[in-house]
């Protein structure tokens, strides 16, 4: 049911009562009085009450700088490009050099079969360790490492001419392959996608940093729009409290019969309710607008409030190229980025899908030395199981140091290549699928956003004629209105009107200047649609990014 169509009804029943009244006589009378609810003047329905008044002022610049740094979504959107950002560089640290180092110390005993001069019983110590560095290859999947190992042993067995024995070498080792793990291996694929995720992470940041302005805006003109309501609410309760008197002062002198007060009185209640209702619609959209430019400032009992300085009929239309406005949008919205990262992050995986697909075929090389020395063993025997006197001369016979420098001479090297492929090979080709279908899934929702904004463009540039259409044919209803109630208003003073008919043409001039507030509302925001569908929104408002993504302290 519409306004117009309530009002009607509420009065009716009213002039219904009355004359049910009227024919019980002056006891009935008495009864159309309903002036409990027409004088009601406290709190918000008091005349002159400061309802749309006071709080701080506040233009839409600095309504959407307090937003970015105080709006808690966007608190919480600032922490996806830090986290990716170092997810980005901990993919390189797959290619840190890693250093390893061991010590040992083995006692080993065992009974000896094969007896020459010693007991059957055996007994080998070994101690030592070694450290070593191993190095991957960015881009080739290629390692590298050096170790240097020192081994000492000791030993009873009376075949063995070193007692002492000390054991070094220094070995290079390098591993190469040629086929699966090359370049697309798991470390080099993990960076170039951390890569591509750490770059859509920061178009999602912008994404909705824009989402944040436009929404803030919006806010903005809503309680502009909500306070230009009140105002007429306001305006419109004086207006028929005004006309009550006037029908009463009439009633009095016999000019008009008790139906008239009953319907200015009724009227009078129609207002305040319509104040009401106004009024709680402007609270609720200064909270909302305080929660987002202040964050967790609105508490409980906060009476935070804004005193919006832009006045929202100071604009021109704004005359739009579809064409050029897409286009544009296609180059700037970073949705469509998004979309074309996820497509290089696809292409990347079926890069690696198709290279896991192929055999394992690695080349290893090992290059280094190994050194030799120690002391004579004094149970050395001969094979006549004589003693071995300390005098002859052992060969390796030295120190430690000893076994570094008989490194020379002494290198050893190998290489060997590995090869090895899964028969037949199912997981890795169904990965290959399963990429493929990925990849041209992603390139079909690039699509579709592109359709969405193509929609989002049109559907703001036509919004943006319509409003301004709207506010023009709005502006003439209430210039109209107004004329027709100034008119009434002077048939009511010469007898030839009711104070129903007046507050009839009251309501269509109250209705024609809330057509006209919603119609400038509606331009506004279709405005700052058309910013965001094209991707012009933080340009237009001065946004940096660079500075909006930086935590608040």
């Amino acid at each position: 049911m519409t306004r117009a169509a309530s009002r009607g009804a509420v009065v009716l029943i009213l002039l219904f009562v009355a004359s049910i009244a009227q024919s019980e006589g002056s006891v009935g009378e008495d009864s159309l009085y309903v002036s409990q609810v027409s004088t009601a003047s406290t709190g918000d329905l008091a005349p002159g009450a400061e309802i749309a008044t006071g709080g701080r002022p506040l233009s839409i610049g600095e309504a959407v700088a307090l937003a970015i740094r105080n709006n808690l979504d966007v608190e919480v959107e600032r922490y996806g490009p830090m986290i990716a950002d170092t997810d980005r560089e901990g993919a390189w640290g797959a290619y840190d050099p890693l250093l390893s180092a061991d010590m040992r110390y083995d006692v080993a005993k065992s009974s000896n079969a094969i007896q020459f001069f010693g007991s059957l019983k055996d007994r080998q110590r070994e101690k030592g360790g070694g450290v070593g560095i191993d190095q991957l290859i960015p881009y080739l999947g290629a390692s590298l490492g050096v170790r240097f190992e020192s081994l000492s042993t000791s030993t009873r067995r009376s075949s063995s001419a070193l007692d002492e024995q000390y054991n070094s070498s220094l070995f290079v080792t390098a591993k190469i392959p040629l086929a699966r793990g090359l370049i697309w291996n798991n470390e080099w694929t993990r960076v170039k996608t951390s890569e591509i995720q750490s770059a859509s992470s920061h178009a999602g940041f912008s994404a909705s940093v824009m989402t944040t302005v436009q929404q803030t805006v919006d806010l903005y003109w809503n309680l502009v729009a909500s306070r230009d309501q009140v105002r007429v609410a306001q305006k419109s309760l004086e207006t028929s409290r005004a006309l009550l008197e006037q029908t009463k002062t009439q009633y009095e002198v016999g000019v008009v019969s008790r139906v008239e007060v009953v319907e200015a009185e009724a009227g009078v209640a129609d207002r305040e309710f319509d104040l009401i209702r106004t009024a709680n619609e402007y609270r609720n959209a200064q909270d909302a607008l305080v929660d987002a430019v202040l964050g967790r400032e609105l508490g409980a009992a906060s009476e935070l409030a804004f005193s919006p300085t832009e006045d929202p009929e100071a604009f021109s239309l704004r005359e739009v190229d579809v064409a050029e406005a897409v286009d544009r949008a296609f180059r700037k919205r970073p949705e469509l980025e998004q979309a074309r990262r996820s497509i290089d992050e696809d292409e990347i995986d079926l890069k690696f899908a198709k290279n896991q697909r192929l055999p394992q075929f690695d080349v290893q090389g090992h290059y280094g030395f190994r050194g030799l020395a120690g002391e004579q063993n004094a149970g050395l025997r001969d094979f006549s199981g004589n003693l071995v006197p300390p005098s002859a001369n052992i060969p390796f016979e030295g120190s430690y140091a000893d076994s570094i420098g008989d490194w020379r001479g002494r290198d050893n090297y190998q290489v060997k290549g590995v090869f090895s492929i899964p028969l037949p090979n199912r997981t890795a080709s169904k990965n290959v699928a399963k990429r493929e279908l990925e990849l041209r899934r992603s390139n079909s929702r690039l699509v579709r956003a592109q359709q969405n904004i193509v929609l989002e463009v049109r559907r703001a540039a036509r919004t943006l004629s319509a409003s301004a259409q709207g506010i023009q044919a709005s502006e003439r209803r209430r210039l109209a209105a107004e004329e027709q109630l100034r008119a009434e208003r002077i048939r009511l003073e010469h007898g030839e009107s009711t104070p129903f008919e007046v507050l009839q043409r009251e309501s269509d001039l109250v209705e024609a200047e809330s057509q006209k507030i919603n119609a400038l509302q509606s331009y506004r925001s279709a405005e700052v649609a058309l910013e965001r569908a094209q991707g012009t929104i933080l340009e237009a408002h001065r946004v940096e990014l660079d500075q909006a993504a930086e935590p608040s302290r």
